[in-house]
């Protein structure tokens, strides 16, 4: 256990919020306690993987620290702001039997190799329709469409989704649209100076990694990591130029976000409905407003936000709607998506299978059959919000397909994905364990990413700089697999913060970076401040009512719940499935 430590007049014990969080894998506070990692090569040089909230947030702190000689942020889109840079495109459907094949991660994009670096080619369309739609679609796939719809609003208060030192204006209301995201992001771009209208060489917008590898000095030995980089951009009307470069850099930040590669579960049947009627199944990320779905029949699949949101938004157009979702314990604990679906919405249980369709029929002529036997025909369109997956393709070589849950494979560098559930072999989900110069921004639910990528950067180039130090690798796998078993083991969910942990993270960052900053210098940081009053009455608002577009309040699913009443008790979901909700971002 932690050793009690009085550290500017606040006890170690007294900065994580329970024992149970008091993990016992090193004293930061005590040099001669610290068996501290020791790197292999100085980190002068930084490559950040993306332009959402953490990637600026990290690009700000590393340049604040005045330490590094050059910093590179590779965006794939060509503006700022991840998940909030809003547009009419959508993304192409996934077939659905590749979830199900060991490179399933190919969903969010299949890396491309050039014969040689640098690497340039110019496409030419002249009047070749079949050439305009495949480079198009190339363009779409490399910028990645985001999973966001035209009237989209976050589902946290404004006070606490702000980043740290860039406050929103004052007297603001707390509901925020995709599009005041969107510009608050740009601003603080703009700010930095990294807009993609800035012009600054610490910036390549259209660029997407296509690898990340290790790179070898003289001696063969490890030194660094090498990038190759590719970049599809628009000339003209009938010109696409398409090129690829490799830069070298000594740490890589990926803060590429966790909402690339759609999931869409492989119900038996599907896969051949999706053959024949590939514009009928869609994934959430391709939804964007309800009128391409005026008078159907829509069955939604999901119980989270975007199935549910979309359920509200599509409502009103629809001759039918469907809410189809798994029942579980915590659902029937906590129902709050679940109570802002409008009335006249019908929910129904988890699907079992989609039946064969006749030669010649339509997709109105299917029958979805649920789990309980109930048979559904007659829909026109199925939206599927069943979420994402964890995938890094330009990292292939650390995803493992064939790893399950709790195992660890006999390899030498232990697999960052396997199933795309989760991500494992990281120290506080952070620091690649075996390579401890990649490391990850804003991999957990439960937490606010404008916020907590402050506290993850800081962390990062204090590491890198040596103003702070990382325990050993034994260290940070002791502590690893501590995390595993309280959290119950490697599976879906496992990047959950809940309220005790997500605190703890915080003030044992505080704590151990600031000591860090007594013994090497530097500047002290702050938790950041308390906004608990403001989410719960948030929470309140948003879900303790399930108002729909009529104002009606309804209970309409207590019969998917083995007839058990679904409940809102505040006091005990604060420290479980409420404050998951609260305190996510998405």
């Amino acid at each position: 256990m932690f050793h009690p430590l009085v550290f500017l007049g606040v006890s170690l014990a007294a900065s994580l919020t329970s024992a149970q969080f008091q993990q016992p894998f090193f004293n930061p506070f005590n040099q001669e306690e610290l068996d501290h990692y020791e790197f292999k090569w100085p980190v002068k040089r930084v490559a950040i993987i993306g332009a959402g909230a953490g990637g600026l947030v990290s690009y700000r702190t590393f340049t604040e620290a005045n330490a590094f000689e050059t910093i590179r942020i590779f965006e794939r889109d060509n503006l700022p702001g991840g998940n909030w840079h809003y547009t009419e495109e959508t993304p192409r459907s996934i077939p659905i039997h590749t979830q199900s094949q060991v490179d399933w991660w190919k969903a969010d994009y299949e890396p491309t190799y050039p014969p040689y670096v640098p690497y340039r080619v110019t496409h030419q369309i002249n009047s070749n329709t079949t050439e305009r739609t495949r480079l198009e679609w190339e363009r779409i796939t490399h910028r990645a469409p985001k999973p966001v719809w035209a009237t989209l609003e976050s589902n946290t208060p404004a006070p606490q989704q702000q980043l740290p030192g860039f406050s929103w204006p004052p007297h603001l209301p707390w509901v925020s649209h995709h599009a005041r995201l969107g510009r608050y992001l740009r601003a603080f771009a703009s700010w930095l100076g990294v807009n993609s209208g800035d012009e600054n060489p610490d910036i390549s917008y259209n660029t997407r990694v296509e690898s990340v590898n290790k790179r070898y000095n003289e001696q063969g030995e490890h030194h660094g990591w090498t990038l190759l980089l590719r970049k599809f951009i628009q000339i003209d009307v009938n010109t696409y130029e398409e090129s690829w470069w490799s830069e070298d850099f000594d740490a890589v930040v990926v803060g590429a976000g966790r909402f690339n590669a759609p999931h869409i579960p492989p119900i038996p049947g599907l896969d051949d409905w999706q053959r024949r009627f590939p514009d009928r199944i869609l994934h959430s990320r391709q939804y964007r407003r309800p009128e391409p779905y005026q008078g159907q029949n829509i069955l939604i699949v999901g119980a989270g936000n975007s199935a549910t949101e979309i359920s509200r938004d599509i409502n009103h157009v629809a001759v039918r709607s469907y809410l189809s979702i798994r029942p579980t314990e915590t659902r029937r604990r906590w129902y709050g998506s679940l109570s802002r679906v409008p009335s006249n919405t019908s929910i129904v249980g988890e699907i079992k299978r989609f039946h064969p369709i006749a030669k010649g029929g339509s997709i109105e002529d299917g029958r979805v059959e649920l789990l309980n036997g109930t048979i559904i025909t007659g829909i026109d369109t199925f939206i599927f919000g069943t979420g994402f997956r964890y995938a890094f393709p330009f990292l292939s070589q650390y995803h493992n397909s064939s790893v399950k849950g709790d195992e660890i494979p006999d390899v030498d560098e232990q697999p960052i994905v396997t199933d795309g559930t989760h991500v494992r072999s990281l120290f506080f989900d952070v620091w690649y364990i075996n390579q401890p110069t990649i490391a990850f921004l804003n991999l957990n639910l439960g937490m606010q990413s404008f916020v907590y990528a402050k506290y993850i950067s800081t962390a990062l180039a204090k590491v890198w700089t040596g103003k702070a130090e990382l325990p050993s690798s034994a260290k940070q796998w002791e502590h690893f697999w501590g995390v595993v078993k309280r959290r119950g083991g490697l599976k879906p969910g496992f990047q959950w913060l809940l309220a005790e942990e997500h605190e703890s993270n915080l003030r044992y960052f505080v704590g151990w970076l600031n000591a860090a900053a007594v013994r090497h210098g530097g500047s002290l940081i702050e938790t950041p401040p308390d906004v608990s009053e403001i989410s719960d009455y948030w929470m309140r608002a948003r879900y303790s009512g399930g108002q729909d577009h009529e104002g009606d309040r309804t209970n309409r699913s207590s019969h998917l719940f083995d007839n058990c009443a679904l409940t809102w008790d505040m006091e005990s979901e604060k420290q479980g499935n409420f404050m998951r909700a609260a305190l996510d971002d998405w």
